[in-house]
């Protein structure tokens, strides 16, 4: 294959990527990369030169897209002269408002993403066949396709996490719920898993390669398998633990009705094999919100199923995201969330503040909740949720945990790893100890989150032939 070449040599082309919001944008970040790299493209990091930039975007609240705005705009101003791409869910949602950002030369849906080498070399000539208006006087090219009601699960293997110790793979896309207040559904499309031959031959690949921690992720993860009969998560679960070779996998944010016995069996049975960290959203604490907000549960459901789980696996870290300022949300209905996460077993929160999505059933609901208000409770739940995690690290003090040892350091040259229960804890080593399991006691938490350690013992790697440092 022909190596690609910029417009002003022979040198490879030189490709950066910018990647904002969920871990299935990282994933489908390092499809691309890997794409690029196989037709002869040189990945370099956001921070040096390069000839094309690529930002995948995410549009799950308005300060998302004000974040992706604000990247696309930084891009130009870097590399006067790149290509500026953007794909992800805002270019999917909103393509035209994305086009007409000044400097952007492409603009590619997410089912669209994957043919981003295609793209570049059609550029290169100023057109896309079928894809250029005609009229646009910026030429720039979009290729927005939209889905069908019975896509197939789009996506490539991969084998490198460009810039990552651990890997994310994406098994499930899309959402067949209608929650008011969500886009996700017109961004991603109706719910659909890879199949279970094609996960487990991926983890394999991942593992081959070095990587230790495998983090499984989806948009509905808890309804993988639902839409093709092919089992559920449990049974997923439980073939990777067996046969994918991971020393560790973790589950991203799953619905807490997802989130049944046979699962927690599969988890339990596991022991060190799945990390000991679940992220249930939870959205309110108030039924009235819950009901006007469509989602399939009440307060007291939630509740079970977070005390049952932190009931099995104590040392457990639970998150929660929480959207303040639904519309009609009242000071009661505000101050039953409190109480609620006040009571739950909940060891962080992830705060949004409300806002207004074009499409959305929530759109079009009064009265909407003044924005000062919504900043007041946004900053009373954050200082819960922050009260909340003290609380849970004060219990891990003097704990064994087992972290992986990602390949960050610190200025002071302490190596940064991540416990099953997603803390970060300084460790002190030499070069071999990246991308190996290490057993710590926890010493003294930090203002800045992490924690200061001692060793107890290292564990071989389970792939020692190839590191994924």
């Amino acid at each position: 294959m022909m190596p690609a070449t910029n417009p002003h040599g022979t040198a490879p082309t030189r490709v950066a990527f910018r990647t904002i919001g969920c871990k299935l944008n990282h994933c489908e970040t390092a499809q691309m990369q890997e794409l690029l790299s196989a037709s002869g493209y040189k990945l370099v990091d956001w921070d040096q030169a390069a000839d094309v930039r690529v930002i995948n975007t995410c549009t799950v609240t308005a300060k998302s897209d004000r974040t992706c705005r604000r990247e696309i705009r930084s891009a130009k101003r870097l590399d006067p002269g790149c290509v500026v791409a953007v794909t992800g869910c805002y270019a999917q949602v909103d393509p035209d408002a994305v086009a007409s950002i000044p400097g952007v030369d492409l603009v590619l849906g997410n089912i669209d993403k994957s043919h981003l080498v295609h793209h570049l070399r059609e550029h290169q000539a100023l057109r896309s066949p079928g894809c250029v208006d005609e009229a646009s006087p910026s030429r720039t090219i979009i290729c927005v396709s939209p889905y069908s009601d019975h896509p197939g699960f789009e996506g490539e293997f991969f084998n490198h996490f460009y810039g990552y110790t651990r890997a994310f793979l994406k098994i499930q896309t899309g959402c067949d719920s209608s929650c008011a207040y969500c886009i996700i559904p017109l961004a991603r499309g109706p719910a659909r898993s890879m199949p279970k031959a094609d996960v487990l031959n991926q983890v394999r690949r991942l593992t081959a390669r070095g990587y230790q921690e495998v983090v499984l992720t989806g948009i509905d993860l808890g309804s993988w398998g639902r839409d093709s009969g092919a089992g559920s998560l449990a049974d997923l679960l439980a073939l990777l633990i067996e046969e994918g070779g991971a020393s560790r996998y973790r589950l991203s944010s799953i619905e807490p009705m997802g989130l049944g016995d046979a699962l927690l069996d599969v988890i339990d049975s596991a022991g060190d094999k799945v990390a000991r960290h679940l992220h249930l959203p939870l959205q309110s604490g108030s039924d009235p919100v819950l009901r006007r907000m469509g989602r399939p549960y009440d307060a007291a459901e939630y509740l079970d199923v977070a005390a049952g789980l932190v009931g099995r696996f104590p040392d457990t870290a639970l998150g929660a995201d929480v959207i303040v300022g639904f519309p009609g949300e009242t000071d009661g209905e505000f101050e039953e969330t409190c109480s609620f996460i006040e009571h739950a077993p909940l060891t962080y929160l992830h705060v949004f503040s409300y806002s207004d999505r074009s499409g959305t059933r929530a759109a079009l609901m009064e009265p909407k909740v003044h924005p000062e208000t919504i900043h007041e409770r946004s900053l009373r739940l954050r200082e819960l949720g922050e009260r909340k995690n003290a609380l849970f690290r004060e219990k891990l003090v003097g704990t064994d945990q087992r972290a992986l040892v990602l390949k960050e350091r610190t200025p002071e040259g302490l190596f940064v790893g991540l416990t099953g229960n997603y803390q970060e804890v300084l460790v002190d080593g030499d070069e071999t100890l990246a991308n190996r399991f290490v057993w710590v006691r926890m010493g003294r938490p930090l203002p800045d989150g992490r924690w200061e350690t001692v060793p107890v013992r290292e564990e071989p790697l389970a792939h020692s032939e190839v590191s994924a440092r």
